[in-house]
């Protein structure tokens, strides 16, 4: 008799190739459009809000988190078979100089390490400046404390707060290193027979060059991996002669006729992100601006045009706006300064005012329907002049708004609102 496990994996395999199926159906590969007929047509005839008339393209958020572990290679798998367009990692430093990946700087969350004996004397406090802003945490294991062998030994788990998620797969796969990540998503591409989008956001740049060679060790780290799998092309060289002892595997070559889809890079550090635009200057670069007061005013989106081409804001600025969502996160402005650059942009025009800059628009996070929206006018309904009461409505409305990229879990449930907001337009 089957196991429990085995019986799962099955269903989640065989449901994540029938939702594949429909997708591919829907969807063009390399482009992002409708390539049927019919859906060509829609498209003719109802167009959408985005910067380039096409359906929004949806992120992997750390895979399919939804189901698997995130940034598993389970994860990665799921969200492929699932149509995401592109598939997201965020990428740490171990000590000895490893690109991993991970959510977090620690580990302890949403993985086994508290059950591993010899990992124990790892566990410390770190404080550290990310973005201007002091982050504290306490009783953890660190990326950047331990070595490539001893992350290796963990287990990715489903991260405890969120029980309603499939808990099967806990235990049975290790953190994956950038290469191996961007190895499977050429394989991907070979196997499933479309290309998928990379998109690596460089978590805290700040905190993991402090103590390395020189300041931008982390980003020529990342930058000359993507190169080598041939997403990314150097053009203002890096400092190759400190990644000496950076060995990559040889290419698996891509069949005739494959070809690679996509990349991005995203940060919360504008410096690192100017500095990536910079170098890689065929990947557009996704600015973070969660904690940034003047990227939600005109001249702040004039500012973020000069070298980025895709802006994040969290997607509560969409519906409560900048003042209320900077208010609930503690974040402080100069109301002086924001007036110079022309005032804070309403949020039902943010999407409009960066198209008009040649922006594209990013939101994120588009969580599984089982859990909360997270918006603050869910608690105080002076909080937005639309407050969404399910997922319906919120994939409506950002449609509505023209965004152009959304980082999405549940990827087929996203993909057939998608759909189903299309064949609404029409009638």
């Amino acid at each position: 008799m089957l196991s429990t496990r085995l019986l799962y994996i099955i269903a989640v395999v065989v449901a994540g190739t029938v939702g594949s199926l429909l997708v591919m159906q829907l969807w063009g590969a390399r482009s992002l459009v409708w390539t049927t007929p019919a859906t060509a047509s829609l498209q003719t005839k109802l167009g959408w809000n985005t910067l380039s008339g096409r359906p929004p393209v949806l992120v992997g958020h750390r895979g399919e988190k939804a189901f698997m572990p995130e940034h598993s290679r389970a994860s990665y798998w799921q969200a492929a078979l699932e149509g995401a367009d592109y598939i997201e990692p965020d990428l740490a430093l171990t000590r000895d100089g490893h690109l991993v990946v991970n959510h977090n700087e620690w580990l302890g969350e949403n993985t086994n390490v508290a059950d591993i004996p010899s990992l124990s004397h790892l566990r410390t406090n770190k404080t550290w400046l990310d973005n201007g802003r002091s982050i504290s945490v306490t009783n953890e294991w660190f990326i950047k404390d331990m070595t490539l062998a001893q992350i290796k030994q963990l287990r990715i788990r489903q991260d405890s707060e969120f029980a309603w998620r499939p808990q099967h797969f806990n235990d049975m796969f290790s953190v994956l290193t950038f290469e191996e990540y961007l190895q499977l998503v050429r394989n991907l591409t070979i196997d499933v027979g479309r290309p998928f989008g990379v998109i690596p956001e460089l978590k805290s740049p700040k905190f993991y060059n402090d103590g390395r060679s020189y300041s931008r060790y982390f980003e020529d780290r990342a930058i000359l991996t993507l190169s080598h799998y041939e997403w990314a092309n150097v053009s203002v060289e890096v400092n190759r002669s400190a990644h000496a002892d950076l060995k990559l595997q040889p290419l698996r070559a891509l069949p005739g006729g494959v070809t690679l889809g996509p990349a991005a890079w995203q940060s919360f550090d504008l410096d690192t992100a100017e500095y990536l635009s910079a170098h890689t200057s065929n990947v557009p670069v996704v600015a973070l601006v969660e904690t940034l007061p003047w990227a939600f005013t005109p001249g702040g989106l004039d500012k973020l045009s000069k070298f980025a081409a895709i802006v994040s804001p969290w997607k509560d600025f969409f519906v409560a706006g900048a003042e209320n969502v900077l208010r609930s996160i503690n974040v402080t402005w100069d109301s002086e300064e924001i007036e110079s650059l022309g005032g804070f942009i309403p949020p039902y025009k943010f999407a409009a005012e960066a198209h008009s800059r040649n922006l594209s628009i990013s939101p994120y996070t588009f969580y599984d329907s089982h859990q909360p929206m997270a918006y603050l006018c869910q608690k105080d309904a002076s909080l937005g002049a639309f407050c969404p009461t399910d997922k319906q409505a919120e994939f409506f409305y950002f449609f509505s708004l023209g965004v152009d990229y959304m980082f999405v879990e549940n990827i087929v449930e996203a993909r057939l609102l998608q759909e189903k907001y299309a064949n609404r337009v029409g009638d």
